[in-house]
């Protein structure tokens, strides 16, 4: 495979390593973000989306939750015990045996950690002589889903320090940590006792890198096998370069505006009804997403079915009734055409950051097309975590952010719970900012509670209906992921449900 031998050597200078080409056992993935520390609370989806660690279930492309760790489960007829099978044929990559004593102490040590499956309220796990056993408080229908939170994978026991602590990361995925070069990324070696399928490349090396248009530069001297989140302005620049190409997938993700609805400016729904009839949705998904199909008009994307719904009144552009509805409620335009009401004026800044490439140039459109309805945008562009740090203090005017519905656990509910149904801190930019609904609150207890699937349809729909009506945030854009693969790898295919990139089905061409 060719070398663009300049460009490569100044990514390679810029991250320290030399220059050098790719031996045939060898993959570099490239992500956005980087690894903080090795734990499963902040870096759990990183770890488990490249091959290292697993849980007892995996899921399908349809996000259905199908057996890995555990052979089959059942549960009790009060549905407040699930009993999981374990396989008997699992090894860690410390090559001790996964026993059920372990399974039990590694949910034991991590389930207090976990940010998502605390609303399971598991009261315990206790070991079998070939079973581990979930105990919850009350019944909790969507448990299977919620064994996928990243945050609580089986660990071995010498990954625990004595008081319960995670000293390090040894699993029982297709790949093990052999060397971990903090926030800057991880050497990968294949699992040679791994149960499921073997992995055909040796080694890995897991790289975050930030930086959009570095991630670009590295797919264009061909010096990465597999570079995730490729800006729109870049793709057809790799697709000619002769040295990687692009993969375009759907997922379930929506760029949002969040709001702080206790902001007098924002109290009102119909003032957020028409901030979102002032947003031309269509022009944003054409010209920065590359694709006008990914206009948002409602919370939850066209393929996420039983949550989109054809029939909904959608979010569209009207720039005249936007106007006519401010005019009606009395926000009046001053000599310098921005709004102001009993003193306060139509006025926030947003805060967004740099990681995803298209969300300040998103805030940028969105100032401009918000000007038109007299509201003055301003944009402040810095780390992720200002956002939920001003949510929780209060002083979040406007966000821009996205929400992937189902990365971390493969049912909506999960994130429904934790941004609209929840009193918490929000750990993360997303989600509802002085809102709260307890029409949503009684929902999702509900679908809690519901075991049959077509007894949830309806719950679904009230969720989605809540969304749409009362707007605590605004979609603007759905998005697709855009992989640029080395044109020497082989065996990629997206995950839909962004649980993994099955880096063991992967190979490199002879």
């Amino acid at each position: 495979m060719s070398r663009n031998i300049w460009l490569a050597a100044l990514i390679a200078a810029m991250f320290g390593a030399p220059v050098s080409l790719f031996a045939q056992d060898e993959m570099r993935v490239v992500e956005p973000f980087q690894l903080q520390k090795l734990d499963t609370q902040t870096g759990g989806f990183q770890l488990r989306a490249n091959g290292v660690t697993e849980t007892l279930v995996q899921t399908n492309p349809e996000a259905a939750t199908l057996p890995a760790l555990a052979e089959r489960w059942e549960t009790s007829a009060d549905e407040l015990q699930w009993i999981f099978h374990l396989r008997r044929d699992v090894t860690f990559h410390d090559g001790s045996h996964m026993t059920p004593g372990a399974v039990a102490a590694s949910f034991t040590a991590l389930l207090p950690r976990g940010s998502l499956i605390k609303n399971a309220k598991v009261k315990s796990v206790t070991a079998g002589d070939s079973t581990v056993t979930f105990t919850l408080e009350q019944p909790f229908a969507p448990l299977l889903a919620y064994l996928l939170d990243p945050a609580v994978p089986v660990l071995a026991p010498s990954s625990f320090g004595p008081g319960g602590e995670v000293t390090s990361i040894v699993a029982t995925g297709p790949y093990r940590i052999e060397s971990a070069e903090l926030p800057q990324g991880l050497n990968l070696v294949r699992h040679d006792g791994y149960w499921g399928k073997r992995a055909k490349i040796e080694r890995v090396r897991v790289d975050g890198v930030p930086n959009p248009e570095t991630r670009v530069n590295i797919a264009l001297a061909g010096e990465g096998d597999l570079v995730l989140e490729i800006p729109t302005t870049a793709v057809s620049r790799v697709d000619r370069s002769g040295e990687a190409h692009i993969v375009r997938a759907p997922v379930p993700r929506v760029v949002m505006m969040l709001i702080n609805v206790k902001k007098p400016q924002f109290a009102d729904v119909e003032i957020r009804r028409a901030l979102s009839l002032a947003v031309n949705r269509d022009a944003i998904a054409r010209t920065i997403m590359g694709s006008a199909e990914l206009a948002a008009n409602q919370y939850f994307p066209p393929a996420m079915k039983g949550w989109h719904f054809s029939d909904f009144k959608p979010q569209t552009f009207d720039l005249a009734q936007a106007n006519a509805n401010l005019d009606k409620l009395g926000w009046a335009r001053g000599l310098d055409g921005i709004r102001e009401k009993n003193g306060v004026k139509f006025a926030g800044m947003m805060r967004t950051f740099p990681q995803r490439a298209y969300l300040p140039v998103i805030a940028e459109a969105l100032q401009a097309q918000l000007k038109a309805v007299g509201f003055d945008l301003t944009i402040q562009v810095g780390e992720s975590s200002l956002i939920p740090e001003a949510q929780n203090n209060g002083t979040l005017e406007l966000g821009l952010g996205i929400r992937t519905m189902i990365y971390q656990v493969p049912d909506p509910v999960a994130r429904l719970t934790s941004d609209f149904a929840t009193d918490a801190p929000s750990t993360d930019a997303t989600g509802a900012t002085g809102w709260k609904s307890e029409a949503m609150r009684a929902a999702v207890a509900e679908y809690n509670r519901t075991t049959d699937p077509a007894a949830r349809l309806p719950l679904q729909r009230k969720m989605a209906d809540i969304l749409q009506d009362e707007l605590p945030v605004i979609p603007i854009t759905f998005t697709d992921e855009k992989y640029a693969v080395s044109e020497r790898l082989q065996g990629f295919v997206a995950d839909p449900v962004m649980q993994t990139r099955p880096l063991n089905h992967l190979s490199i061409k002879e």
